[in-house]
Protein backbone atom coordinates (compact mmCIF):
# COMPACT_ATOMS: atom_id res chain seq x y z
CA UNK A 1 0.00 0.00 0.00
CA UNK A 2 1.28 3.47 -0.90
CA UNK A 3 1.45 5.38 2.41
CA UNK A 4 3.63 8.51 2.27
CA UNK A 5 3.41 10.78 5.28
CA UNK A 6 3.14 14.53 5.58
CA UNK A 7 3.96 16.71 8.60
CA UNK A 8 1.37 15.74 11.23
CA UNK A 9 -1.35 18.24 12.13
CA UNK A 10 -3.77 18.05 15.08
CA UNK A 11 -6.90 20.23 14.71
CA UNK A 12 -8.78 21.15 17.91
CA UNK A 13 -12.21 22.84 17.99
CA UNK A 14 -12.18 22.00 14.29
CA UNK A 15 -15.70 23.08 13.28
CA UNK A 16 -16.35 21.84 9.73
CA UNK A 17 -12.61 21.86 8.99
CA UNK A 18 -11.69 25.23 7.46
CA UNK A 19 -8.23 25.40 9.01
CA UNK A 20 -7.58 21.74 8.31
CA UNK A 21 -8.64 22.09 4.68
CA UNK A 22 -6.22 24.95 4.15
CA UNK A 23 -3.28 23.12 5.71
CA UNK A 24 -3.99 19.83 3.96
CA UNK A 25 -4.24 21.70 0.63
CA UNK A 26 -0.78 23.24 0.90
CA UNK A 27 1.45 21.45 -1.64
CA UNK A 28 4.93 20.04 -1.53
CA UNK A 29 5.53 19.24 -5.17
CA UNK A 30 2.63 17.02 -6.15
CA UNK A 31 1.96 15.97 -2.57
CA UNK A 32 0.40 17.46 0.54
CA UNK A 33 2.95 19.08 2.85
CA UNK A 34 0.72 18.60 5.91
CA UNK A 35 -1.43 15.65 6.92
CA UNK A 36 -4.34 15.97 9.33
CA UNK A 37 -3.95 13.22 11.89
CA UNK A 38 -6.81 14.14 14.22
CA UNK A 39 -9.69 16.65 14.07
CA UNK A 40 -11.68 17.11 17.28
CA UNK A 41 -15.15 18.65 17.13
CA UNK A 42 -18.14 18.33 19.46
CA UNK A 43 -20.95 19.22 17.02
CA UNK A 44 -22.29 15.99 15.43
CA UNK A 45 -23.14 17.65 12.10
CA UNK A 46 -19.75 19.34 11.75
CA UNK A 47 -18.15 16.02 12.71
CA UNK A 48 -19.99 14.31 9.86
CA UNK A 49 -18.70 17.00 7.50
CA UNK A 50 -15.13 16.50 8.79
CA UNK A 51 -15.37 12.75 8.41
CA UNK A 52 -16.59 12.98 4.82
CA UNK A 53 -13.82 15.43 3.90
CA UNK A 54 -11.23 13.21 5.56
CA UNK A 55 -12.48 10.39 3.36
CA UNK A 56 -12.05 12.66 0.31
CA UNK A 57 -8.44 13.39 1.28
CA UNK A 58 -7.65 9.67 1.40
CA UNK A 59 -7.40 9.76 -2.38
CA UNK A 60 -5.25 11.54 -4.88
CA UNK A 61 -7.45 14.23 -6.40
CA UNK A 62 -7.52 12.55 -9.83
CA UNK A 63 -8.63 9.33 -8.18
CA UNK A 64 -11.62 10.57 -6.18
CA UNK A 65 -14.17 7.78 -6.72
CA UNK A 66 -17.36 8.49 -8.61
CA UNK A 67 -19.29 7.33 -5.56
CA UNK A 68 -18.12 10.45 -3.73
CA UNK A 69 -19.77 12.54 -6.41
CA UNK A 70 -22.94 10.50 -5.97
CA UNK A 71 -22.97 11.83 -2.40
CA UNK A 72 -22.43 15.37 -3.66
CA UNK A 73 -25.21 15.04 -6.25
CA UNK A 74 -27.82 13.75 -3.81
CA UNK A 75 -30.93 15.90 -4.19
CA UNK A 76 -32.13 15.56 -0.61
CA UNK A 77 -30.48 15.34 2.79
CA UNK A 78 -31.96 11.88 3.34
CA UNK A 79 -30.63 10.69 -0.02
CA UNK A 80 -27.20 12.14 0.75
CA UNK A 81 -27.05 10.24 4.03
CA UNK A 82 -27.89 7.02 2.18
CA UNK A 83 -25.26 7.67 -0.51
CA UNK A 84 -22.70 8.48 2.18
CA UNK A 85 -23.32 5.13 3.84
CA UNK A 86 -22.94 3.34 0.49
CA UNK A 87 -19.69 5.22 -0.16
CA UNK A 88 -18.15 4.22 3.15
CA UNK A 89 -19.25 0.60 2.67
CA UNK A 90 -17.64 0.55 -0.78
CA UNK A 91 -14.28 1.81 0.50
CA UNK A 92 -13.91 0.39 4.03
CA UNK A 93 -10.17 1.14 4.44
CA UNK A 94 -10.60 4.80 3.57
CA UNK A 95 -13.74 4.99 5.69
CA UNK A 96 -11.89 3.58 8.69
CA UNK A 97 -9.08 6.10 8.19
CA UNK A 98 -11.68 8.92 8.12
CA UNK A 99 -13.29 7.66 11.32
CA UNK A 100 -9.92 7.60 13.07
CA UNK A 101 -9.09 11.12 11.94
CA UNK A 102 -12.42 12.87 12.68
CA UNK A 103 -13.40 12.52 16.34
CA UNK A 104 -16.71 13.74 17.76
CA UNK A 105 -15.72 14.80 21.28
CA UNK A 106 -16.05 17.82 23.55
CA UNK A 107 -12.78 19.08 24.96
CA UNK A 108 -13.14 19.94 28.61
CA UNK A 109 -15.68 17.14 29.04
CA UNK A 110 -13.97 14.09 27.57
CA UNK A 111 -11.27 12.73 29.97
CA UNK A 112 -7.76 14.06 29.31
CA UNK A 113 -6.43 10.51 29.20
CA UNK A 114 -8.65 9.66 26.25
CA UNK A 115 -7.69 12.86 24.43
CA UNK A 116 -4.00 12.16 25.00
CA UNK A 117 -4.31 8.60 23.74
CA UNK A 118 -5.90 9.76 20.49
CA UNK A 119 -3.21 12.40 19.97
CA UNK A 120 -0.41 9.92 20.71
CA UNK A 121 -1.85 7.53 18.15
CA UNK A 122 -2.02 10.30 15.57
CA UNK A 123 1.50 11.62 16.18
CA UNK A 124 3.15 8.19 16.38
CA UNK A 125 6.16 9.63 18.29
CA UNK A 126 6.69 12.48 15.82
CA UNK A 127 8.19 15.43 17.72
CA UNK A 128 7.90 18.13 15.08
CA UNK A 129 4.25 18.61 14.31
CA UNK A 130 1.66 21.41 14.06
CA UNK A 131 -1.32 22.20 16.31
CA UNK A 132 -4.14 24.27 14.82
CA UNK A 133 -7.59 25.41 15.95
CA UNK A 134 -9.27 27.87 18.25
CA UNK A 135 -11.59 27.79 21.25
CA UNK A 136 -15.28 28.68 20.79
CA UNK A 137 -15.75 32.37 20.11
CA UNK A 138 -18.99 33.36 21.82
CA UNK A 139 -17.53 34.40 25.17
CA UNK A 140 -15.10 36.81 23.51
CA UNK A 141 -17.52 38.18 20.91
CA UNK A 142 -18.24 41.88 21.20
CA UNK A 143 -21.85 41.21 20.20
CA UNK A 144 -22.08 38.38 22.70
CA UNK A 145 -20.80 40.52 25.54
CA UNK A 146 -23.28 43.23 24.61
CA UNK A 147 -26.20 40.81 24.67
CA UNK A 148 -25.22 39.59 28.12
CA UNK A 149 -24.50 43.16 29.28
CA UNK A 150 -20.99 42.21 30.38
CA UNK A 151 -19.58 45.28 28.66
CA UNK A 152 -15.80 45.07 29.14
CA UNK A 153 -15.71 42.46 31.90
CA UNK A 154 -16.32 38.80 31.03
CA UNK A 155 -17.99 36.35 33.38
CA UNK A 156 -15.03 34.34 34.68
CA UNK A 157 -17.40 31.47 35.54
CA UNK A 158 -18.28 31.04 31.85
CA UNK A 159 -16.26 27.96 30.93
CA UNK A 160 -15.88 29.19 27.35
CA UNK A 161 -13.56 31.94 28.60
CA UNK A 162 -11.07 29.29 29.66
CA UNK A 163 -11.51 26.70 26.91
CA UNK A 164 -8.25 27.92 25.41
CA UNK A 165 -6.62 26.13 28.38
CA UNK A 166 -7.74 22.82 26.83
CA UNK A 167 -5.73 23.89 23.79
CA UNK A 168 -2.88 25.05 26.05
CA UNK A 169 -2.72 21.72 27.87
CA UNK A 170 -2.08 19.92 24.58
CA UNK A 171 0.78 22.34 23.90
CA UNK A 172 2.18 21.77 27.39
CA UNK A 173 2.10 17.99 27.11
CA UNK A 174 2.95 17.37 23.44
CA UNK A 175 5.20 20.34 22.49
CA UNK A 176 4.27 21.06 18.85
CA UNK A 177 6.96 22.78 16.81
CA UNK A 178 4.37 25.39 15.75
CA UNK A 179 0.81 26.18 16.71
CA UNK A 180 -1.84 28.37 15.08
CA UNK A 181 -4.68 29.66 17.27
CA UNK A 182 -7.63 31.61 15.86
CA UNK A 183 -10.22 33.70 17.66
CA UNK A 184 -12.56 36.65 17.22
CA UNK A 185 -11.56 40.29 17.30
CA UNK A 186 -13.43 40.72 20.59
CA UNK A 187 -10.63 38.82 22.29
CA UNK A 188 -8.53 42.01 22.11
CA UNK A 189 -10.95 44.01 24.26
CA UNK A 190 -12.14 41.30 26.67
CA UNK A 191 -11.31 41.48 30.36
CA UNK A 192 -11.63 39.19 33.38
CA UNK A 193 -11.37 40.80 36.81
CA UNK A 194 -10.16 43.92 35.03
CA UNK A 195 -7.25 42.12 33.34
CA UNK A 196 -6.96 41.93 29.57
CA UNK A 197 -7.76 38.40 28.42
CA UNK A 198 -5.43 38.78 25.44
CA UNK A 199 -2.43 39.51 27.66
CA UNK A 200 -3.28 36.55 29.88
CA UNK A 201 -3.59 34.21 26.91
CA UNK A 202 -0.33 35.38 25.31
CA UNK A 203 1.48 34.95 28.61
CA UNK A 204 0.09 31.45 29.12
CA UNK A 205 0.80 30.38 25.55
CA UNK A 206 4.35 31.67 25.83
CA UNK A 207 4.98 29.61 28.98
CA UNK A 208 2.57 26.63 29.13
CA UNK A 209 4.20 25.20 32.27
CA UNK A 210 3.11 28.30 34.20
CA UNK A 211 -0.43 26.92 33.96
CA UNK A 212 0.45 23.21 33.79
CA UNK A 213 3.53 22.77 36.00
CA UNK A 214 3.11 18.99 35.88
CA UNK A 215 4.48 19.09 32.33
CA UNK A 216 8.06 20.07 31.49
CA UNK A 217 7.02 22.24 28.56
CA UNK A 218 9.27 24.40 26.41
CA UNK A 219 8.52 28.09 26.01
CA UNK A 220 6.99 29.58 22.86
CA UNK A 221 7.34 32.84 20.99
CA UNK A 222 4.00 34.36 19.96
CA UNK A 223 4.08 36.06 16.54
CA UNK A 224 1.69 37.91 14.28
CA UNK A 225 1.09 36.57 10.77
CA UNK A 226 0.80 40.05 9.26
CA UNK A 227 3.21 42.37 11.10
CA UNK A 228 6.85 42.13 12.06
CA UNK A 229 7.75 42.68 15.71
CA UNK A 230 9.14 46.05 16.78
CA UNK A 231 11.77 44.30 18.91
CA UNK A 232 12.36 41.21 21.05
CA UNK A 233 12.36 41.53 24.85
CA UNK A 234 15.03 40.11 27.16
CA UNK A 235 13.33 36.70 27.15
CA UNK A 236 13.31 36.60 23.36
CA UNK A 237 9.57 37.21 23.12
CA UNK A 238 8.54 39.35 20.11
CA UNK A 239 6.99 42.69 21.03
CA UNK A 240 4.47 44.50 18.84
CA UNK A 241 3.37 48.12 18.81
CA UNK A 242 -0.29 47.34 19.50
CA UNK A 243 -2.63 44.39 20.01
CA UNK A 244 -4.32 44.93 16.67
CA UNK A 245 -1.03 43.97 14.98
CA UNK A 246 -2.21 40.38 15.51
CA UNK A 247 -5.46 41.05 13.63
CA UNK A 248 -5.82 39.57 10.14
CA UNK A 249 -8.17 41.41 7.79
CA UNK A 250 -9.08 38.62 5.41
CA UNK A 251 -10.10 40.87 2.50
CA UNK A 252 -6.47 42.02 2.22
CA UNK A 253 -5.36 38.46 1.53
CA UNK A 254 -7.66 37.39 -1.28
CA UNK A 255 -10.74 36.37 0.74
CA UNK A 256 -14.04 37.83 -0.58
CA UNK A 257 -15.09 38.84 2.92
CA UNK A 258 -14.28 41.53 5.48
CA UNK A 259 -13.54 38.98 8.15
CA UNK A 260 -11.27 40.31 10.90
CA UNK A 261 -9.84 37.70 13.24
CA UNK A 262 -7.02 37.37 15.75
CA UNK A 263 -4.72 34.54 14.65
CA UNK A 264 -1.66 33.77 16.75
CA UNK A 265 1.46 31.99 15.52
CA UNK A 266 3.29 30.13 18.29
CA UNK A 267 6.85 28.90 17.62
CA UNK A 268 8.70 26.57 20.00
CA UNK A 269 11.77 28.20 21.57
CA UNK A 270 14.26 25.85 19.84
CA UNK A 271 12.77 26.56 16.39
CA UNK A 272 14.53 29.43 14.61
CA UNK A 273 12.19 32.16 13.37
CA UNK A 274 12.29 35.94 13.64
CA UNK A 275 8.92 36.94 12.24
CA UNK A 276 10.31 37.72 8.79
CA UNK A 277 7.81 35.67 6.77
CA UNK A 278 4.35 37.29 6.64
CA UNK A 279 1.15 36.76 4.69
CA UNK A 280 1.34 38.39 1.27
CA UNK A 281 -1.29 41.06 0.69
CA UNK A 282 -3.15 40.99 -2.63
CA UNK A 283 -3.30 43.93 -5.03
CA UNK A 284 -6.98 43.34 -5.78
CA UNK A 285 -9.66 42.53 -3.21
CA UNK A 286 -12.04 39.79 -4.37
CA UNK A 287 -15.65 40.96 -4.59
CA UNK A 288 -18.86 39.13 -3.80
CA UNK A 289 -19.74 38.96 -7.48
CA UNK A 290 -16.35 37.47 -8.32
CA UNK A 291 -16.96 34.81 -5.68
CA UNK A 292 -20.58 33.81 -6.41
CA UNK A 293 -21.56 35.45 -9.70
CA UNK A 294 -21.19 32.21 -11.68
CA UNK A 295 -23.58 30.24 -9.47
CA UNK A 296 -26.99 29.43 -10.97
CA UNK A 297 -29.77 31.94 -10.35
CA UNK A 298 -32.42 30.77 -7.91
CA UNK A 299 -35.41 32.58 -6.48
CA UNK A 300 -36.51 32.80 -2.89
CA UNK A 301 -39.22 30.46 -1.70
CA UNK A 302 -42.41 31.51 0.07
CA UNK A 303 -43.61 30.22 3.41
CA UNK A 304 -46.18 32.59 5.01
CA UNK A 305 -47.43 36.15 5.29
CA UNK A 306 -48.37 38.39 8.21
CA UNK A 307 -52.11 38.64 8.97
CA UNK A 308 -52.19 40.78 12.11
CA UNK A 309 -52.10 40.69 15.90
CA UNK A 310 -54.34 38.80 18.28
CA UNK A 311 -54.74 38.67 22.04
CA UNK A 312 -54.32 35.29 23.69
CA UNK A 313 -54.09 34.65 27.43
CA UNK A 314 -53.54 38.36 27.96
CA UNK A 315 -50.62 38.54 25.54
CA UNK A 316 -50.38 39.91 22.01
CA UNK A 317 -48.99 37.65 19.36
CA UNK A 318 -48.44 37.82 15.62
CA UNK A 319 -50.66 35.75 13.38
CA UNK A 320 -49.40 34.35 10.08
CA UNK A 321 -51.00 32.42 7.26
CA UNK A 322 -49.16 29.84 5.19
CA UNK A 323 -48.79 30.34 1.48
CA UNK A 324 -48.12 27.57 -0.99
CA UNK A 325 -44.88 28.16 -2.81
CA UNK A 326 -44.78 28.10 -6.59
CA UNK A 327 -43.11 30.15 -9.31
CA UNK A 328 -46.39 31.76 -10.41
CA UNK A 329 -47.33 32.94 -6.91
CA UNK A 330 -43.80 34.22 -6.35
CA UNK A 331 -43.86 36.18 -9.63
CA UNK A 332 -47.22 37.70 -8.72
CA UNK A 333 -46.02 38.89 -5.32
CA UNK A 334 -42.70 40.19 -6.62
CA UNK A 335 -44.27 41.96 -9.58
CA UNK A 336 -46.59 43.77 -7.19
CA UNK A 337 -43.70 44.71 -4.93
CA UNK A 338 -41.76 45.89 -7.97
CA UNK A 339 -44.55 48.28 -8.93
CA UNK A 340 -44.85 49.62 -5.38
CA UNK A 341 -41.10 50.25 -5.05
CA UNK A 342 -40.81 51.80 -8.50
CA UNK A 343 -43.62 54.16 -7.52
CA UNK A 344 -41.42 55.30 -4.63
CA UNK A 345 -38.41 55.91 -6.90
CA UNK A 346 -38.74 55.54 -10.64
CA UNK A 347 -34.96 55.81 -11.06
CA UNK A 348 -34.46 52.32 -9.62
CA UNK A 349 -33.57 49.78 -12.30
CA UNK A 350 -36.69 47.83 -13.27
CA UNK A 351 -37.13 44.07 -12.97
CA UNK A 352 -39.71 42.14 -14.98
CA UNK A 353 -40.51 39.21 -12.72
CA UNK A 354 -43.09 37.73 -15.08
CA UNK A 355 -40.21 36.89 -17.41
CA UNK A 356 -38.59 34.88 -14.64
CA UNK A 357 -39.10 31.18 -14.20
CA UNK A 358 -36.41 30.58 -11.62
CA UNK A 359 -36.18 27.44 -9.48
CA UNK A 360 -35.48 27.52 -5.74
CA UNK A 361 -32.41 25.33 -6.13
CA UNK A 362 -31.77 22.20 -4.11
CA UNK A 363 -29.38 20.14 -2.06
CA UNK A 364 -27.83 19.54 -5.46
CA UNK A 365 -28.40 21.90 -8.38
CA UNK A 366 -27.35 20.46 -11.71
CA UNK A 367 -25.77 23.18 -13.80
CA UNK A 368 -22.69 23.85 -15.89
CA UNK A 369 -22.04 27.46 -14.91
CA UNK A 370 -19.62 29.58 -16.93
CA UNK A 371 -16.27 30.41 -15.34
CA UNK A 372 -15.75 33.98 -14.13
CA UNK A 373 -11.97 33.66 -14.66
CA UNK A 374 -11.21 35.03 -11.21
CA UNK A 375 -8.31 34.33 -8.88
CA UNK A 376 -10.35 31.75 -6.96
CA UNK A 377 -11.76 29.78 -9.90
CA UNK A 378 -9.19 27.01 -9.72
CA UNK A 379 -9.72 26.79 -5.96
CA UNK A 380 -13.54 26.60 -6.13
CA UNK A 381 -14.35 24.62 -9.25
CA UNK A 382 -14.56 20.86 -9.69
CA UNK A 383 -15.92 20.04 -13.14
CA UNK A 384 -16.73 16.48 -12.10
CA UNK A 385 -19.52 17.81 -9.91
CA UNK A 386 -21.54 18.97 -12.94
CA UNK A 387 -23.44 21.21 -10.59
CA UNK A 388 -23.50 22.65 -7.07
CA UNK A 389 -24.25 20.96 -3.73
CA UNK A 390 -25.98 22.89 -0.91
CA UNK A 391 -27.44 25.48 -3.29
CA UNK A 392 -31.07 25.82 -2.18
CA UNK A 393 -32.70 29.13 -1.25
CA UNK A 394 -34.49 29.72 2.00
CA UNK A 395 -38.20 30.29 2.24
CA UNK A 396 -39.05 33.78 3.45
CA UNK A 397 -41.86 35.78 4.98
CA UNK A 398 -43.66 37.46 2.09
CA UNK A 399 -43.33 40.94 3.63
CA UNK A 400 -39.57 40.46 3.98
CA UNK A 401 -39.25 39.88 0.25
CA UNK A 402 -40.42 43.42 -0.36
CA UNK A 403 -37.65 44.64 1.94
CA UNK A 404 -35.11 42.41 0.20
CA UNK A 405 -36.15 43.76 -3.17
CA UNK A 406 -35.93 47.35 -1.95
CA UNK A 407 -32.51 46.72 -0.39
CA UNK A 408 -31.05 45.23 -3.58
CA UNK A 409 -32.44 48.00 -5.80
CA UNK A 410 -31.28 50.68 -3.35
CA UNK A 411 -27.74 49.23 -3.22
CA UNK A 412 -27.57 48.99 -7.00
CA UNK A 413 -28.40 52.70 -7.25
CA UNK A 414 -26.45 54.16 -4.33
CA UNK A 415 -23.61 51.67 -3.83
CA UNK A 416 -24.31 50.94 -0.17
CA UNK A 417 -26.79 48.92 1.84
CA UNK A 418 -29.77 50.88 3.23
CA UNK A 419 -30.23 51.38 6.96
CA UNK A 420 -33.69 51.19 8.54
CA UNK A 421 -33.78 54.98 8.36
CA UNK A 422 -33.56 54.72 4.57
CA UNK A 423 -36.45 52.28 4.54
CA UNK A 424 -38.50 54.67 6.63
CA UNK A 425 -37.53 57.64 4.45
CA UNK A 426 -38.99 55.89 1.42
CA UNK A 427 -42.04 54.38 3.12
CA UNK A 428 -43.16 53.50 6.65
CA UNK A 429 -44.59 50.31 5.15
CA UNK A 430 -41.05 49.07 4.45
CA UNK A 431 -40.14 49.01 8.13
CA UNK A 432 -40.26 45.60 9.83
CA UNK A 433 -42.94 45.01 12.44
CA UNK A 434 -40.57 45.18 15.42
CA UNK A 435 -40.85 47.31 18.53
CA UNK A 436 -37.32 48.70 18.12
CA UNK A 437 -37.52 49.34 14.36
CA UNK A 438 -37.31 53.11 14.96
CA UNK A 439 -34.99 52.99 17.97
CA UNK A 440 -31.76 53.14 16.02
CA UNK A 441 -30.69 49.72 17.33
CA UNK A 442 -29.77 47.14 14.68
CA UNK A 443 -30.22 49.78 11.99
CA UNK A 444 -28.74 47.38 9.43
CA UNK A 445 -31.20 44.60 10.28
CA UNK A 446 -31.63 44.07 6.53
CA UNK A 447 -28.24 44.19 4.83
CA UNK A 448 -27.65 43.59 1.14
CA UNK A 449 -24.20 42.37 0.14
CA UNK A 450 -22.60 44.66 -2.45
CA UNK A 451 -21.65 43.04 -5.74
CA UNK A 452 -18.38 44.91 -6.21
CA UNK A 453 -17.00 44.69 -2.66
CA UNK A 454 -15.96 41.88 -0.32
CA UNK A 455 -18.84 40.62 1.81
CA UNK A 456 -19.33 41.46 5.45
CA UNK A 457 -18.37 38.78 7.96
CA UNK A 458 -20.19 35.47 7.67
CA UNK A 459 -21.06 34.33 11.20
CA UNK A 460 -23.12 31.53 12.70
CA UNK A 461 -26.07 33.96 12.88
CA UNK A 462 -26.64 33.18 9.21
CA UNK A 463 -28.21 29.92 10.43
CA UNK A 464 -31.06 31.90 12.04
CA UNK A 465 -32.09 34.11 9.12
CA UNK A 466 -30.65 35.62 5.98
CA UNK A 467 -31.39 39.27 6.68
CA UNK A 468 -27.70 40.23 6.81
CA UNK A 469 -26.93 38.40 3.58
CA UNK A 470 -29.39 39.63 0.96
CA UNK A 471 -28.27 38.83 -2.58
CA UNK A 472 -27.24 41.85 -4.65
CA UNK A 473 -29.35 40.66 -7.61
CA UNK A 474 -32.92 41.98 -7.16
CA UNK A 475 -34.28 39.52 -9.72
CA UNK A 476 -33.50 36.66 -7.30
CA UNK A 477 -34.77 38.55 -4.22
CA UNK A 478 -33.42 36.29 -1.51
CA UNK A 479 -30.68 35.67 1.00
CA UNK A 480 -27.56 33.63 0.30
CA UNK A 481 -27.70 29.88 -0.10
CA UNK A 482 -25.34 27.66 1.89
CA UNK A 483 -23.14 27.27 -1.20
CA UNK A 484 -22.91 31.03 -1.67
CA UNK A 485 -21.98 31.50 1.99
CA UNK A 486 -19.43 28.69 1.56
CA UNK A 487 -17.98 30.46 -1.49
CA UNK A 488 -17.64 33.67 0.57
CA UNK A 489 -15.80 31.55 3.14
CA UNK A 490 -13.69 30.04 0.27
CA UNK A 491 -14.76 26.42 0.65
CA UNK A 492 -14.28 24.47 -2.60
CA UNK A 493 -17.48 23.44 -4.35
CA UNK A 494 -16.77 19.76 -3.70
CA UNK A 495 -16.70 20.39 0.07
CA UNK A 496 -19.98 18.85 1.23
CA UNK A 497 -21.74 20.11 4.36
CA UNK A 498 -23.73 17.49 6.26
CA UNK A 499 -26.83 17.82 8.42
CA UNK A 500 -29.91 19.99 8.03
CA UNK A 501 -29.72 23.23 6.10
CA UNK A 502 -29.69 25.17 9.38
CA UNK A 503 -26.76 23.02 10.54
CA UNK A 504 -24.99 23.63 7.25
CA UNK A 505 -25.29 27.41 7.63
CA UNK A 506 -24.05 27.16 11.22
CA UNK A 507 -20.97 25.21 10.17
CA UNK A 508 -20.10 27.62 7.38
CA UNK A 509 -20.48 30.64 9.67
CA UNK A 510 -18.19 29.17 12.33
CA UNK A 511 -15.35 28.23 9.97
CA UNK A 512 -11.96 29.73 9.19
CA UNK A 513 -11.76 30.46 5.43
CA UNK A 514 -9.77 27.54 3.97
CA UNK A 515 -8.03 29.70 1.35
CA UNK A 516 -6.76 31.96 4.14
CA UNK A 517 -5.70 28.87 6.11
CA UNK A 518 -3.67 27.72 3.11
CA UNK A 519 -1.78 31.02 3.28
CA UNK A 520 -1.19 30.49 7.00
CA UNK A 521 0.18 27.06 6.10
CA UNK A 522 2.64 28.71 3.73
CA UNK A 523 4.14 30.70 6.63
CA UNK A 524 4.30 27.58 8.81
CA UNK A 525 5.91 25.65 5.96
CA UNK A 526 8.57 28.38 5.66
CA UNK A 527 9.40 28.06 9.36
CA UNK A 528 9.66 24.28 9.25
CA UNK A 529 11.69 24.26 6.06
CA UNK A 530 14.08 26.83 7.53
CA UNK A 531 14.62 24.48 10.45
CA UNK A 532 14.81 21.44 8.18
CA UNK A 533 11.70 19.99 9.77
CA UNK A 534 10.73 17.79 6.82
CA UNK A 535 9.52 14.25 6.38
CA UNK A 536 11.59 11.65 4.57
CA UNK A 537 8.66 11.07 2.25
CA UNK A 538 6.13 13.65 1.11
CA UNK A 539 2.53 13.78 2.25
CA UNK A 540 -0.51 12.40 0.43
CA UNK A 541 -0.78 13.21 -3.26
CA UNK A 542 -2.82 16.16 -4.44
CA UNK A 543 -3.23 15.53 -8.13
CA UNK A 544 -0.99 12.75 -9.42
CA UNK A 545 -1.95 9.11 -9.88
CA UNK A 546 -1.06 6.96 -6.89
CA UNK A 547 -0.10 3.27 -6.90
CA UNK A 548 -3.39 2.61 -5.14
CA UNK A 549 -6.44 4.72 -4.39
CA UNK A 550 -5.52 5.11 -0.74
CA UNK A 551 -2.69 7.53 -0.11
Amino acid sequence: MYTPMGIPVIDLFAGPGGLGEGFSSYPSGNHRKFEIKLSVEKDPNAHQTLELRSFYRSFAEKNIPEEYYDVARAKSIKKREAEREKLFNSFPKQAEKARREAWCAELGVIPDEEVDQRIEQGLNDEKNWVLIGGPPCQAYSVAGRSRRQWKDNLDKEDKRVHLYKEYLRIIAKFHPAVFVMENVRGLLSSRVDGNKVFDLIKSDLGDPSSVFPEYDAPKYKIFSFVNQPVYFDQTGQPVYEKDTDYLIKAENYGIPQKRHRVILLGVREDVKYGGEKLLDEVAHQVSVKEAIGDLPKVRSALNRYFVGMEEKNGKSRRVYKSVKDCSGTWNTYLSRFEQEIQSLDSSFKKVNFFKNNLPVGGEYFESLAPSLNTALDEWYVDNRLKGFPNHESRSHLVEDLKRYLFAAKFANKYGYSPKLGDYQRYSEALLPDHANAKSGKFSDRFRVQLADSPATTVTSHISKDGHYFIHYDPSQCRSFTVREAARIQTFPDNYIFCGSRTAQYHQVGNAVPPFLAKKLAEVVSHILDKNQVVKVSAGPEISTVADEYLV
